[in-house]
């Protein structure tokens, strides 16, 4: 009876969950969506726990979502993850955040694109496929103009995430019958499908060297390419 706390906040609204067995025992998601995660994702914790009556010694391992999405939201969840397996020894895997996200859409026979907002007008994306029931990845995660990512559209595709808020409507007009938003939603938060994801590597491949746990940003922080053009 394996217990997983999945903790997702690399998204405007993080989330945190408790599985057990792949069953969603309790979920909860930040009200407000601001991407400000740095003091309610312990919060959150603390009620997904309570509400479970599971003590956090007694979770057998953690998931949380390392990117792409928010650079300040990743570091928070990371290291809150990073503090739980220091003081309780239990393994953890760290999950790539689009396919987390796709993983909230139904199975379908379409592909499904997981878009998330960049910011400087661009969107963070990648394509999943459904093959005999399992999520599979097409395409890597990749950094794209919506523009560049409407290019690539060639047939109805399932479009999930929270880079729909700013650019659904734009996607809608370009891709029209193309275009399918986040058709079928399973309505599960990012923290459960993340700890779902988990659940086979926290079983056939625990992990315990948080060395292993690498931020995935995609593309550069701010600091970083103005660093690269001070030295250009």
């Amino acid at each position: 009876m394996m217990k997983i706390l999945g903790i997702d906040s690399s998204v405007p609204q993080g989330s945190v969950a408790l599985l057990e067995n792949n069953r969603i025992i309790t979920e909860t998601s930040s009200k407000n969506g601001s991407g400000n995660h740095s003091d309610g994702l312990l919060r959150m914790v603390d009620e997904v726990l309570s509400e479970a009556e599971c003590p956090l010694r007694d979770v057998d391992g953690f998931s949380v979502t390392a990117g792409p999405g928010s650079f300040t939201g990743l570091r928070v969840g990371v290291s809150l993850i990073k503090g739980f397996v220091l003081a309780l020894e239990k393994p953890f895997v760290g999950i790539d955040t689009l396919e987390a996200v796709s993983k909230c859409a139904k199975p379908t026979e379409h592909p499904i694109c997981a878009i998330l907002d960049a910011r400087k007008k661009e969107v963070y994306c990648a394509f999943f496929r459904y093959e005999e029931n399992k999520l599979m990845r097409t395409t890597p995660d990749r950094t794209m103009l919506p523009e560049e990512l409407c290019e690539t559209v060639s047939q109805l595709t399932v479009f999930i995430g929270s880079g729909l808020e700013p650019y659904g409507e734009y996607f809608s007009s370009r891709l029209g019958s193309l275009f399918v938003a986040n058709s079928k939603a399973i309505g599960h938060s990012v923290a459960a499908s993340a700890a779902l994801l988990a659940k086979p590597h926290l079983e056939n491949h625990p992990c315990f060297d948080l060395g292993e746990l690498k931020i995935k940003y995609v593309r550069k922080s701010e600091a970083e390419r103005n660093h690269m053009k001070q030295t250009l």
